[in-house]
């Protein structure tokens, strides 16, 4: 049999990756646009590009912590916003490729097709929305603690956003682990740009590059006892080369964040971080929330891993970074220090988990194989017969699943009352709806309309985070009011017209007996009346 020309090579991989990418996509499953965190990360993007009036809506104005990640979906949101879709595919494709590559890389199974077969397959199975509902409904087990992080913070999640980014600094690793240093340490960099919570992170892969590249380097050289002055630097150079790319790369982010964001004055930045860490996000920034019986399952699913690969470069990369985030979680549990908690060092694990969890198995798989001699004569073709129709099956099951997502009675009633209000705004519409109510979540980007404000999504500015929050404490005042005291509502209703200039107030139908000499009801249907507030 003739072998394959290069070209042929790179089209059957590029296939290939295509085909897989597409596979664990619908296996994984998408949420519709726009859901989950897309109604803060999509914000300022679609707002530049002159989406609805959300230009007009005051959080849209405010400091964009997320620039590169804004520029990305003002583009996209131009050409067709159907292709987040497309982009998220993108994303999946590249975590499949990289922790199937690492697991190869790591159990020397580039020539064992049964070996590599199972790792995708296992890899599959346990990112399986089929499998993670269903075990869920029938035993109560959330198995998405198998890949995603402590915290409430994951990689992948249903929706695309700046987080799914961090799987860059998977390929990294692989990258890194077949020496292609350049390119591993240049990908370190995007992620931390366009996700900048992903600073600290990079930080630690690249300490863990420099590391490993500086001792392997000094091991080789000729005289390891006598280190001269020339042996020294032939040692580091490659590290400080890599050091100064990383470097290069995130300062620029570095900088926006040190001046976009700076702190406006101590105590109102003190303010504002207690806001932000105990009121707001408690559940991913403080140890004493999150850290339970969970998060100890997923430490000893990073621990196992790091033993399986101790004696390998991933092994001290991942060594490496869960000695600094579990350093840096003691410092913040030891101090109660915000700041750190708002870094929250812990993020690491949406890295390590995933790739303890695959080990573990990949072991267990590599294990088998070798016992049971699964790589040899008929059971071959079976084995990898079976894990084909394992991927094809999962990814069917995951796409008539995703079919149903945002079908439900009363997601139909929500989108019922937002397509009236996408069909009627008027430029100067500004709309107040019940800040606490997730399933208004994406009232904003599903409407094109402004907003009062809403708890789900908050600014990163002192300042901003202050006036956020002011308005979510009035606007639930009135909410609160409107349920027991009609009279204080409407005094309420006045201020706030007064103060932002509200035109339209959302309210639950059951809660809909307010009634105040200057508004009237345009939508009364099932489950919500908005009125309009008639200005004199």
């Amino acid at each position: 049999m003739n072998k394959l020309a290069p070209w042929q090579k790179i089209t059957l991989m590029i296939a290939a990756w295509i085909g897989i990418a597409i596979l664990f996509g619908f296996a994984y499953t998408q949420s519709p646009l726009y859901e989950g965190n897309q109604n803060t990360k999509f914000l300022h993007g679609l707002a530049q590009a002159g989406v609805g009036y959300l230009q007009d809506d005051w959080l849209a104005n405010t400091v964009d912590p997320l620039p590169v990640f804004s520029g990305l979906v003002n583009l996209t949101a131009r050409i067709n916003p159907n292709l987040f879709y497309l982009e998220y595919f993108v994303m999946f494709g590249i975590y499949v490729f990289s922790m199937w590559g690492i697991l190869t890389h790591l159990f020397k199974a580039e020539h064992n097709l049964v070996k590599q077969s199972l790792f995708l397959g296992l890899i599959f199975l346990y990112h399986s929305r089929y499998i993670l509902v269903g075990v869920n409904n029938r035993f109560g087990v959330d198995l998405s603690y198998l890949h995603n992080g402590v915290a409430q913070q994951y990689l992948l999640g249903l929706e695309f956003q700046t987080n799914v980014f961090g799987v860059l600094l998977l390929l990294s690793i692989y990258l890194f682990l077949r020496r292609r240093y350049i390119w591993a340490m240049v990908l370190v960099g995007i992620a931390a740009i366009v996700h900048p919570a992903y600073l600290f992170s990079s930080a630690l892969l690249t300490i863990a590059y420099c590391s490993i590249l500086l001792w392997e380097n000094l091991r080789a050289s000729d005289a390891p006892r006598k280190l001269s002055p020339r042996v020294i630097w032939q040692s580091t150079r490659q590290s400080l080369l890599l050091g100064i790319i990383a470097m290069v790369l995130v300062l620029p982010i570095i900088i926006y964040n040190q001046t976009a964001l700076a702190a406006t004055a101590s105590e109102t930045h003190t303010q504002a971080m207690h806001l932000l860490v105990i009121k707001r996000i408690p559940h991913h920034s403080l140890p004493e929330i999150w850290l339970g019986s969970s998060a100890y399952l997923q430490v000893g699913l990073i621990i196992g891993g790091i033993l399986l690969a101790r004696k390998s470069r991933l092994g001290t990369i991942m060594l490496v970074m869960f000695s600094g985030a579990a350093l840096f979680t003691i410092i913040q549990m030891i101090t109660g220090n915000l700041y750190l908690a708002a870094i929250a060092p812990w993020r690491v694990s949406v890295l390590l988990v995933p790739l303890g969890t695959a080990i573990i198995l990949a072991a267990a798989a590599s294990l088998a194989v070798d016992l049971l001699h699964l790589d040899q004569g008929r059971l071959r073709p079976v084995v990898v017969g079976g894990v084909l129709f394992l991927i094809a099956f999962l990814a069917y099951k995951g796409y008539n699943q995703q079919q149903y997502y945002g079908t439900s009675l009363r997601r139909q009633q929500v989108n019922a009352m937002m397509d009236y209000v996408r069909a009627t705004f008027q430029p100067g519409d500004l709309y107040m709806i019940p800040p606490n109510e997730a399933e208004l979540n994406d009232f904003r980007l599903y409407t094109g309309s402004p907003i009062l404000i809403n708890w789900k999504s908050h600014p990163y500015k002192d300042t901003d985070l202050l006036e956020w929050y002011q308005r979510v404490e009035i606007a639930q005042a009135f909410y609160n009011a409107e349920k027991s005291d009609q009279e204080a509502a409407c005094q309420l209703l006045e201020e706030i017209e007064r103060e932002y200039e509200v035109t339209h107030v959302v309210v639950n139908r059951k809660d809909a007996a307010l009634d105040c000499p200057f508004i009237s009801s345009t939508y009364d249907e099932t489950r919500f009346t908005i009125f309009a507030i008639e200005r004199p």
